[in-house]
């Protein structure tokens, strides 16, 4: 019998491919992705609010869920919004749940983005979401950052040098909590300047939070862009993976009204779980401040562990964030270092992380890497920056 080959079947618009590094697996220090972090999570109380919400709720899973998604839910994480991230004044009507924050960035894309589509993103980007505009064919434009995040300048400067070449472009796409993989908060003046670029051009603004609920031991966060004056024309994006456990899958998005019938058209992309939805909404309501607590308690001492670690293991030659909240540090080391080149030999050690290279479309970065610390306990997080200082040791890079 013949075998059929399905590269021949294979759909003409079918994602365009990736390089990316060998996935971490069965590494024993992941320090490449920001999972849950598991000393934090409450199974008990998650359990009971499982097992109180079920005989409540449970025959709605009969049926399949509304269009935007669980309604209590989506009740809760407005009114959340209006009571930590600013004046927000679109209600649960304009949220609709999705697959994670990748699921709700996949269905801006699915609704907005063509082939050839100029994005504006920060310097480095999360690989995730750069991964999903390149697939779909957009261009994204890299626009330098410093300790308060995008530098709006030159984002005005770059978006008249593409209207100039005759092309506007689509979307400004920016992580300003936490930034992944930077780790730094875009400043309440950048915020100000953004919302003036957007609206000066009328090209919206993806406004990706999902970090935060992370705040360690830093100041308060500045208010979100949709909360702010202007900020009409900002796509909000969260979830409660990062918080809650990676696999729940749960992430939101709020719209402004006149995006309805774009994103309708799309069906508001692929809907969590409605049993999900379910357990978080009552889980959340009875917990949420108080396990936020928790959550920065565990990751203080993980993100002290690995800078403690980095200061140890670490010649000065190198440099790194000290960040005030979020899961991420990002390193860089001396020029002329790749550190893509030697992930394999650090993998091989049983130690994961993210190569600088796969924050940017061009690839440029090399000498750059993203660690995490929210997986390992922190006698692991000694043991894997001290191998892989080893590693990068063998390999010269530490050579004065």
């Amino acid at each position: 019998m013949t075998s059929i080959n399905f590269n021949e079947l294979a759909s003409k618009s079918i994602p365009k491919s990736i390089i990316m590094p060998t996935p971490a697996q069965d590494a024993k220090y992941i320090f490449s992705v920001t999972y849950t972090d598991p000393e934090a999570m409450e199974l008990d109380d998650l359990a009971y609010s499982a097992s109180n919400i079920i005989p409540k709720e449970g025959r709605d899973l009969a049926t399949y869920p509304p269009t935007l998604g669980h309604e209590g839910l989506r009740e809760f994480i407005a009114n959340d919004l209006k009571a930590n991230r600013g004046n927000i004044k679109l209600n649960q009507e304009n949220i609709f749940l999705s697959s994670g924050a990748g699921g709700s960035i996949e269905t801006l894309v699915d609704a907005f983005i063509d082939d050839g589509d100029v994005v504006m993103m920060e310097e480095f980007s999360y690989h995730g979401s750069l991964n999903m505009f390149l697939r779909k064919g957009a261009k994204p434009v890299h626009v330098k950052m410093d300790e308060n995040g995008m530098d709006t300048q030159a984002l005005e400067d770059e978006i008249t040098k593409n209207i100039n070449a005759g092309v506007k472009p689509k979307f400004i796409y920016t992580i300003p909590v936490y930034h992944n993989p930077t780790g730094v908060t875009l400043s309440q003046s950048r915020r100000e300047e953004m919302i003036e670029i957007s609206n000066k051009y009328n090209i919206p603004i993806i406004e990706n939070e999902s970090y935060a609920d992370f705040l360690i031991d830093g100041e308060k966060l500045p208010p979100a862009m949709i909360g702010m004056d202007g900020g009409d024309n900002v796509f909000y994006i969260s979830a409660y993976t990062k918080l809650l456990g990676c696999a729940l899958r749960l992430g939101f998005t709020m719209f402004p009204e006149e995006a309805r019938e774009t994103l309708s058209r799309v069906g508001f992309g692929t809907s969590p779980s409605h049993l999900t939805s379910m357990v978080v909404n009552e889980y959340l309501r009875e917990n949420k401040n108080r396990y936020v607590q928790g959550v920065a308690k565990s990751l203080e001492n993980k993100r002290d562990a690995m800078l403690r670690s980095l200061e140890t293991y670490f010649p000065s030659t190198c440099k790194w964030s000290a960040p005030s909240g979020g899961m991420i540090i990002w390193v860089e080391l001396p020029k002329g270092c790749n550190t893509w080149d030697v992930y394999d030999k650090a993998l091989a050690r049983g130690v994961s992380y993210n190569p600088g290279q796969i924050f940017r479309a061009d690839r440029a970065g090399e000498n750059f890497l993203r660690l995490t610390y929210t997986h390992n306990s922190t006698e692991e997080i000694t043991e894997g920056i001290s191998i892989l200082s080893e590693v990068f040791n063998e390999e010269g890079f530490f050579e004065s």
